[in-house]
């Protein structure tokens, strides 16, 4: 029980870091070792929005820095997502709120 205590409380301590922007002391915090390598595109694509839903704006956008996202025409943006052939419907609903 101690051990897991420990190594949440390491984990909790290298996180902080990381959301402070220190990635370096973030690595030396945390309970094992973790490469330094370059993350994906996608892995920063949702460490942004991550950050973005926390309300840490500058962040986000430090994080999105350089991410190329180009907006799908109309007719590629079922493509984009993966579901080419899949058949959807789009409708449109209004409750008393919109009245």
């Amino acid at each position: 029980m101690k051990k897991s205590l420990n190594t949440f409380q390491k984990w909790m301590t290298a996180i902080t870091f990381a959301e402070a922007g220190e990635w370096d002391t973030a690595r030396q915090m945390s309970p094992v070792s973790v490469p330094n390598r370059k993350i994906s595109q996608l892995e920063q694509t949702f460490m942004a929005a991550a950050f973005a839903e926390a309300g840490l704006y500058d962040e986000a956008v430090r994080m999105a820095e350089g991410l190329s996202y180009q907006a799908p025409a109309t007719d590629d943006f079922l493509q984009s997502l993966g579901l080419k052939g899949v058949r959807v419907t789009y409708g449109v609903f209004a409750c008393n709120a919109a009245r």
